[in-house]
């Protein structure tokens, strides 16, 4: 089908212009219970794109916060989005979210690894995606963001740049104090423990716990903690951690009643838990994330600070093209920093004054606090879907 373009007005106080784009999919790429997410392409520009397809909700909470965390390296773009009611055999409107589309996943490069007999991910590889991981979930974090369910298959990878990208925010939540939550989230494997105590006002530690999870199985080739359910998860976790004491079952969950496990399990030293493969700096920088008390738990953008990461920084490295854009952050990426720490962990070969300003919202779906996110569009051709969404110039 052609597309409509209109030409834009020369009076910049004019509204944005329109532009159709249509969509065609090639294939599903996942299904889950908030819907499908397909591979396609932009038949006005050839470009490939994920469309993730979910049910409209009264709140497009997912969108409101890609919006917001638009523009980051490390974080999933979203390009545009619109509504169809084409195919859903009565289901009702659904939300379809554009997003960049990534070739693979950190979930599949493990696999990948782990079905190799005797090989393992690189440790400058391992150094890499556990960088940038930390680095995204600290610009989500310093908008007071909890992204909620972070594991191996949420986290885009690009195989030529090796560039990673948190994706998936439907269950990201903004934290407000003295808010009650839901308990139940994040997937079991990399489920906090105070989550499993039925804690209902946690914290950003909840992702913290997440990525020192993926951090092991990184190194492990698979998951670290795997319970058959929510009560032998958190046996799994005691039986490498120990048992946890009085004040650290408070800080998990102050409303948990007084409980003491008997017998007391010691833990494990984390050079054994991880059988030898993860060098020092790997195994303290895995306890300072996998701890009991969320509030213990180290920040992401300290954890960038640590001595693991010092190759990375380090000229010799200069030459790999992975590493060209590990360290352009935002100035708005460095608030949480004092001077002395921004230098720590900018090498000086590179830093150029205080980090880069945050990028315009360009190509984005713009919306006015008043306006509606996304307009409904009609039906397309069989096997297309027509977007109309106000672009930014």
């Amino acid at each position: 089908m052609a597309a409509v373009s209109r030409k834009r007005k020369a009076d910049p106080d004019e509204p944005p212009e329109l532009q159709t784009r249509t969509y065609t999919a090639q294939r599903v790429l996942g299904k889950g219970s908030f819907g499908v997410v397909y591979q396609a392409q932009v038949l006005e520009t050839g470009e490939t794109v994920a469309i993730k397809s979910i049910k409209m909700q009264e709140k497009d909470r997912e969108v409101q916060i890609l919006k917001e965390l638009h523009g980051h390296p490390n974080i999933v773009c979203l390009h545009g989005a619109f509504l169809s009611d084409e195919g859903t055999a009565g289901s009702g409107t659904r939300l379809n979210l554009v997003l960049e589309f990534l070739s693979d996943t950190l979930h599949r490069v493990i696999k990948h690894y782990s079905q190799l007999d005797g090989k393992k991910i690189e440790p400058y590889y391992i150094k890499l995606y556990q960088f940038q991981l930390m680095r995204g979930l600290a610009f989500i974090h310093g908008r007071g963001i909890v992204h909620c369910d972070l594991k191996p298959q949420n986290l885009l990878l690009d195989g030529k740049s090796h560039t990673l990208k948190i994706c998936d925010f439907g269950t990201a939540k903004r934290m407000i104090f003295g808010e009650q939550q839901r308990s139940y989230m994040v997937s079991r494997y990399y489920r906090a423990p105070e989550l499993i105590l039925g804690a209902t006002s946690y914290t950003t530690g909840v992702d913290l716990w997440s990525a020192g999870c993926v951090f092991a199985e990184l190194i492990l080739g698979q998951p670290l903690f795997t319970g058959k359910d929510g009560i032998d998860q958190l046996v799994q976790i005691i039986k490498v951690l120990g048992t946890p004491t009085p004040q650290q079952l408070r800080a998990m969950n102050p409303n948990y009643p007084d409980y003491e496990f008997t017998p007391s399990i010691a833990s494990h030293s984390w050079e054994k838990v991880l059988r030898g493969w993860a060098p020092a700096h790997a195994c303290e920088l895995i306890g300072h994330m996998l701890t009991y008390d969320p509030g213990a738990r180290t920040p992401p953008l300290h954890v960038l600070l640590h001595p693991f990461f010092a190759e990375l920084r380090s000229a010799d490295k200069k030459e790999k093209e992975q590493c060209k854009n590990l360290f352009n952050f935002r100035e708005d990426e460095l608030w949480w920093l004092t001077p002395k720490e921004r230098i720590q962990l900018i090498p000086s070969r590179l830093d150029s004054g205080g980090g880069a300003s945050p990028p315009a919202l360009t190509g984005l779906v713009s919306c006015a606090s008043s306006a509606p996110l996304v307009r409904s569009v009609p039906g397309p051709a069989e096997g297309s879907v027509r977007e109309s969404c106000e672009l930014q110039k």
